[in-house]
């Protein structure tokens, strides 16, 4: 959600909720696709993460400077917490974060394209509108929670991420190939955030491209470390 100046304690509210959701779900997707075992306590601080997180993203957000690197500054963040809440070693940290970011972006390019197609609204008319967009956000939550779901029933996982907080990690083979997607991934898509950070509608398009074209390819590395840490 793109914001021009502070905004009404409405708009204020509603984007509170919105992005709450998206961070909760982006979560829960992440620990399914890692077989966590969510129990209470974590989805207590999953709810608290998601709502400083988008406390963090209306800040930065309000700044012109700042901005268009808003989503890239609250990875950073997330990474940070999932290594101090929940202990897990940061390379893996990495991994996961990125799973959930790119997985979410490319949900909500999919999910905004069905909307603009089977109706008439277009990317300007939904970015106008604070209530169309909450409810984009709901409905993005709402198909990564079925995701997430699906994930579990079919027992689609990755097993790679210790239980433990320490990991002896070794930067080669698969592991580098992993990290050089994620950096590669990152760079890109903050380039294209400064360089369209003047047009939405192609930063949007573009950033949906790029995460198309890296999901698969980061997905495949983690089919390969998954199958090489099993043997």
């Amino acid at each position: 959600m793109e914001i021009e100046g502070a905004l009404s304690e409405v708009d204020y509210i509603l984007f509170l909720i919105g992005s709450s959701c998206e961070y909760f779900a982006y979560f829960m997707f992440m620990f399914t696709l890692f077989r966590f075992r969510i129990k209470p306590r974590m989805v207590a601080t999953t709810l608290l993460i998601a709502f400083l997180t988008s406390q963090v993203s209306y800040i930065t957000r309000l700044s012109p400077e700042i901005s268009e690197f808003s989503s890239y500054i609250q990875l950073v963040l997330l990474v940070i917490w999932l290594c101090l809440m929940f202990r897990v070693p940061l390379f893996y940290s990495v991994i996961m974060i990125f799973a959930g970011f790119a997985a979410g972006i490319v949900l909500q390019g999919i999910v905004m394209s069905g909307v603009m197609f089977f109706t008439d609204l277009s990317l300007d008319k939904i970015q106008a509108n604070d209530w169309i967009l909450l409810s984009i956000q709901i409905l993005t939550s709402i198909f990564f929670l079925a995701l997430s779901r699906l994930l579990y029933v079919m027992n689609w996982n990755f097993d790679f991420v210790p239980t433990s907080h320490r990991a002896d990690v070794k930067i080669s083979g698969t592991n580098a190939r992993l990290l050089g997607t994620i950096v590669l991934g990152i760079t890109i898509g903050a380039a294209v955030a400064y360089a369209f950070r003047d047009r939405f509608d192609s930063y949007f398009l573009y950033t949906c491209i790029l995460f198309f074209i890296t999901l698969p390819v980061f997905v495949y590395y983690l089919l390969r470390k998954d199958y090489e840490d099993a043997a």
